[in-house]
């Protein structure tokens, strides 16, 4: 019978992981995937995301949309229908967490889909181009 592995639980996510898998950060005993958000996070004003992403684009031979994951295409689909909302708004309407929906957001914008306006002293998620 093989021995059980120690584990610990990650102390940003709550996530339980092995120590072999657990990482150091600041003092911090986190998993990969939070020591990756924290190490390497995503930009959403990044211009060479933005060429990367179209490069991607053209070489597949698609366009952008097609490629979008399930939450992706929610929050692309709700933009795209109420043509102006904030953060806020999509956290609650699609229940993601502000911080899953801000590296969301920075993909669809390096896809050029979406992009931030700004109105007054908010701050609103828009469609990229107003598509005719």
């Amino acid at each position: 019978m093989e021995a059980e592995k120690e584990s610990v639980k990650c102390q940003i996510c709550g996530r339980e992981v092995s120590l072999e898998e657990i990482y150091d950060w600041s003092g911090l005993k986190i998993c990969e995937d939070c020591y990756f958000e924290k190490s390497s996070p995503v930009k959403t004003c990044d211009p060479w995301a933005v060429y990367s992403a179209k490069k991607f684009i053209e070489a597949a031979g698609v366009k952008a949309e097609e490629n979008l994951t399930e939450t992706q295409k929610a929050i692309y689909n709700l933009v795209k229908s109420k043509e102006r909302i904030t953060v806020e708004e999509l956290s609650r309407e699609l229940n993601v967490s502000r911080q899953e929906l801000e590296t969301q957001i920075a993909i669809l914008r390096h896809l050029e889909l979406i992009k931030g306006r700004k109105e007054g002293d908010k701050i609103y998620i828009v469609p990229f181009k107003n598509k005719s």
